[in-house]
């Protein structure tokens, strides 16, 4: 529990999508967008990197990831922790026993909106100034300053990748301005299947209200 709240807190930085991304003339963000409203589900197995100050080296955890369009994502990882978006919910905790963020932090609502706007495609909403577009041979990979205020720190930069077979989003980097950074990274992504509802059920322990 520790460590997934751990991570939550370290993205828990002002992810506002309210305005759109400055810069963002790239005609492959509209094909991106476009690309996506024809995805309806993605699932898949995923790791998450993570390299905080003062760690000798990055940790990785894997699990499980689940998104439903439009506001439904579930990471679950392979020790039973989770960390779900269910519409107007946001928790973390373990299977049978979860604590509802949401309602308690507004940061928690823009890490939201942040992450389902990447999954959906929608590049362009974001609060930022597209710093870089590099186009690999099966990547689209975009590089985003941005100025999210996280506690005592807070993060510069985020780095996401769509692959050009599919255009969905494949990783998602959080950069802090130590140098500390996050990870997530999709693989063998299974498009438009359809995805129980009780992958995003979320049990509220005796702290919730």
């Amino acid at each position: 529990m520790k460590r997934i709240l751990s991570v939550v807190s370290l993205i828990f930085c002002s992810l506002s999508v309210m305005a759109q991304l400055q810069n963002a003339n790239e005609v492959t963000l509209g094909e991106i967008a476009k690309a996506n409203e024809k995805i309806s589900s993605i699932q898949c197995p995923f790791t998450r990197t993570q390299q905080m100050e003062g760690m000798t080296k990055a940790a990785s955890s894997d699990g499980s990831f689940f998104y439903v369009k439009p506001s439904q994502l579930a990471m679950v990882y392979a020790d039973g922790e989770l960390f779900v978006i269910n519409n107007d919910q946001v928790a973390v905790g373990k299977e049978g026993k979860t604590r509802n963020l949401k309602a308690t932090n507004k940061h928690v609502e823009d890490l939201a909106s942040t992450l389902l706007a990447c999954m959906s495609g929608k590049v362009a909403t974001l609060n930022g100034t597209l710093k870089k577009t590099d186009k690999s041979a099966k990547q689209i990979v975009y590089t985003i300053s941005v100025d999210y205020k996280m506690g005592r720190s807070k993060v510069t930069e985020l780095e996401l990748k769509y692959d050009k077979s599919d255009l969905t989003l494949s990783s998602l980097k959080f950069t802090e301005q130590d140098g500390s950074y996050t990870t997530y990274e999709l693989k063998t992504k299974s498009l438009n299947k359809e995805i129980p509802a009780e992958k995003f059920i979320t049990k509220k322990n005796k702290r919730d209200k």
